[in-house]
């Protein structure tokens, strides 16, 4: 009697359980009471069901919403399974379902197998591949080296086929799908062959890359059947009379939608390919289930050394960042020019790591002192380069205490000499001297605004291009007379355009609005309230970009 059909459920989430079709008939649908019951709603109540007639096993569609598909083909009547059909259900990401006839069989299986049957010759050839299992279960276990694993796979896999030679093709990680290069290449004598001069059936590759379904073929007979004209012609040329080809599948991952799991589709790691010029001897049921549990070790290994290999460079890429976020907080002042007319405060806040604003303090002849704010464009690690680079140019460039509108334009033409023309900064830079006068230049950055001791409020509008933005620029200076109280207050978007969860804007208005109800006396006390005017207001709202602060109190001219 014929060993009981079973289907291999494989879940969204990427765990796999068998269900045996132990009557009939056998419903498959998402309403409970049915045989095989998936949890998704965009799976009929009652899809489909299987029926048997004449010793054979028929799957038939119940008219169900997005139709019921065998191995990528949408049935309209009675199909008949065979074994490893694939059963879909209409919808993506979905249950994916296999036919099998027979028992899977993995080392544990084959282990309790062993121990409950006779002395047979079935037993035998049972413990042979229990034996080339448990081989390749020792190397896994022994050996770190991702090449000494998979060629403990492809020489196990030559030993059960008893084929001539074996190779593990895999796909890089951000390939294109089928694009698949040798790993790893032996021959029954355990040798290494030059994977470059490897000559394998491209065509049958193709076949088992598309339908992501093992091909054996043992005999030319076979082969007639089995195969279409280029195949044949591939085989031909080859003279190859055994091709065994089987696909290497990373388990789906796992995703959800309200009440419904989903999971993105198994991604193609690679094929495990088998040839021989010898006509091989039929394949058992054994063999090919020994076959399936090397090609998923096969493709547990590869996932895993990804895996690792990723977490190592996730690692060392956190490390690197690190780096250059404690290099890129050591070129911010660590302290400011505490003369007695006035009194400057800074903090930077990064979005990420690293970010693309920043703040200096320059010191000038004749007790002057110059403060500078800059947003470069974007994010991350390009902006943060940038940053540098402008830092370090602004720097040299103001220090040599020339006119402002003559710094704003050299560092404009060096700009856009050396950064592509979808990148820009805006900058904000002036100069304070002992008696309050205030000169400055505003390259397309936010107004800096200026509270007076009298509680007004007023800002220092720019009329001039983002510097590296136009080469051809022309950059105009401002005046402005500070009061004794008065402070200057300098930011970055970052503050102005900080949201709320319901996505409000804290705006200008809101730094307005801080400044107007301020009651301290010192440049901190003002630096303070506006970082919790902002925290508040955004009430644990993720932070969308960099921060920059600046302010300065002036006291006035010193007694």
């Amino acid at each position: 009697m014929s060993a009981t059909p079973r289907l291999r459920v494989l879940e969204p989430g990427g765990a796999e359980r068998q269900v045996p079709v132990a009557s009939t008939p056998f419903t498959i649908g998402r309403q409970k009471g049915n045989e095989l019951t998936l949890s998704d709603t965009r799976i009929s109540r009652q899809q489909a069901k299987i029926d048997i007639a004449d010793g054979k096993y028929f799957l038939e569609d119940l008219q169900s919403r997005h139709g019921t598909f065998v191995n990528g083909q949408k049935i309209s009547a009675r199909h008949e399974l065979k074994a490893r059909d694939t059963i879909e259900f209409g919808v993506p990401d979905s249950f994916r379902v296999v036919y099998e006839v027979g028992e899977e069989t993995s080392v544990a299986d084959l282990v309790n197998r062993v121990e409950a049957a006779p002395a047979t010759p079935a037993t035998s050839r049972e413990l042979y591949h229990l034996g080339v299992l448990l081989e390749v279960v020792r190397v896994m276990h022994t050996s770190l080296a991702l090449e000494d694993l998979l060629t403990s796979v492809v020489d196990a896999a030559i030993q059960v086929t008893h084929t001539e030679r074996g190779a593990l093709l895999l796909r890089a990680p951000e390939g294109a799908e089928g694009e698949l290069a040798p790993s790893v290449a032996r021959d029954h004598r355990h040798g290494t062959l030059d994977a470059k001069e490897l000559q394998i059936s491209t065509s049958i590759l193709k076949q088992v890359v598309k339908s992501r379904r093992e091909l054996i073929v043992s005999d030319p007979g076979d082969a007639l059947g089995a195969l279409d004209r280029r195949q044949q012609d591939s085989m031909a040329r080859l003279e190859l009379r055994t091709v065994i080809a089987i696909p290497l599948e990373k388990m789906p991952a796992i995703g959800s939608s309200d009440t419904t799991v989903y999971g993105k589709p198994a991604e193609l790691l690679g094929v495990l390919y088998l040839d021989s010029r010898a006509v091989g001897s039929a394949f058992s049921d054994l063999d090919r289930q020994t076959l399936r549990a090397l090609a998923l070790e096969a493709a547990t290994v590869v996932e895993n050394a990804r895996l690792f290999s990723a977490s190592r460079e996730k690692e060392r890429l956190e490390h690197e960042m690190h780096i250059a976020m404690e290099i890129q907080q050591q070129l911010l002042p660590k302290s400011f020019p505490d003369a007695k007319e006035f009194s400057i405060t800074g903090l930077n806040i990064a979005c990420q790591s690293i970010g693309g604003d920043y703040f200096d303090a320059i010191g000038l002849p004749g007790g002057r002192c110059g403060v500078v704010v800059a947003d470069v464009s974007g994010k991350g690690i390009p902006a943060a380069l940038l940053a540098s680079m402008l830092q370090g140019v602004f720097s040299a460039t103001a220090g040599m205490d020339i006119a402002l509108n003559t710094i704003g334009a050299r560092v404009n033409k060096y700009l856009c000499e050396r950064i592509g023309d979808d990148r820009y900064a805006t900058l904000f830079y002036s100069v304070l001297d002992p008696g309050g006068h205030l000169e400055y230049i505003n390259a397309g950055h936010v107004s800096p605004l200026v509270r007076t001791t009298l509680g007004q409020v007023y800002t220092l509008a720019s009329d001039n291009f983002p510097l590296g933005m136009f080469d051809f620029a022309e950059y105009h200076s401002g005046r402005a007379q500070l009061q004794p109280g008065d402070f200057l207050i300098i930011y970055t978007d970052g503050f102005s355009e900080a949201h709320n969860i319901r996505s409000d804007m804290f705006s200008e208005g809101g730094m307005r609005e801080i400044l107007r109800t301020f009651t301290g006396t010192t440049a901190q006390e003002l630096s303070d309230a506006i970082q919790l005017g902002v925290r508040v207001f955004t009430g644990g709202a993720p932070q969308s970009d960099d921060m920059t602060l600046v302010v300065v109190h002036y006291r006035g001219p010193a007694a």
